[in-house]
């Protein structure tokens, strides 16, 4: 069994046993990487440790999404040079675009190999999002239902995350169903973590807020209360666009 497998099977354990809430990173590839290429440049390498076996310490694990993917690639940092990492792949190695999302665990057991269920609290969320190497799917503990719901690259039915409050300026996506409040213009969205530049997100405006084209939105216009409204991801324009106006 390899160092990434025994990672996988602690990280049941570890959340099962600690109340401790720790975040998964995002980053992207600084360059096109080919499938047996096994040391590549990334954009950031926060929260991006090597493996320190003296000390008993795994290191790192990345999870490489390409846009429209379903599936992504797990990794296991071996070295790590300036922003160049090292890495073990496994056997589902395959080429992967400049660009790709990178979300990296900084400790290899902050990822998991199945899905959540049941109840949960953000409180004694282990790890956040939960992202299965297994699938490719997220979850999220939602402060609305208080259960786990479809985190970004998760197509299970959608349940609604934690309201988000229009600004005068970029909000952040709470998940893929979420409710927004108030009705100040909107920007534009802060690319969330997870989010692979692929799909999209719909609301639930509670009021009519507005938004404009002065940040990443294609379209201008006023949300409807009570209507959902979706805003699909256009990789070519790198922006996203509304359902209605």
């Amino acid at each position: 069994m390899n160092i990434l497998k025994i990672t996988l099977t602690l990280a049941i354990l570890a959340s099962a046993a600690f109340a401790q809430v720790n975040t998964v990173v995002s980053t992207t590839l600084s360059a096109a990487i080919a499938q047996n290429q096994s040391c590549f440049n990334l954009a950031s390498v926060t929260g991006v440790n090597a493996p320190n076996f003296a000390s008993g310490i795994a290191g790192s694990a990345l999870y490489v999404l390409d846009p429209g993917n379903p599936m992504g690639e797990a990794m296991q940092v071996q070295r790590v040079t300036g922003t160049q990492v090292c890495v073990m792949r496994a056997g589902r190695a395959t080429a992967h675009i400049s660009g790709a999302v990178v979300l990296v665990a900084t400790n290899a057991n902050w990822f998991y190999s199945v899905d959540p269920q049941g109840a949960c609290t953000t409180a004694s969320t282990y790890v956040t999002p939960w992202v299965n190497i297994q699938n490719g799917k997220q979850w999220i503990c939602s402060t609305v239902s208080l259960s786990w719901v479809p985190g970004w690259n998760n197509d299970s039915a959608a349940v609604s995350t934690i309201t988000v409050a229009s600004a005068a300026g970029a909000i952040t996506p709470s998940g893929p169903l979420f409710t927004v409040s108030g009705t100040a213009a909107v920007t534009g969205f802060n690319i969330p973590l997870g989010f692979s530049y692929s799909g999209g997100f719909c609301v639930i405006p509670t009021g009519a807020f507005t938004w404009t084209t002065a940040g990443n939105i294609g379209l201008a216009g006023t949300a409807v209360v009570g209507r959902q409204l979706c805003f699909t991801w256009h990789a070519t324009a790198s922006k996203f666009y509304p359902s209605y106006v």
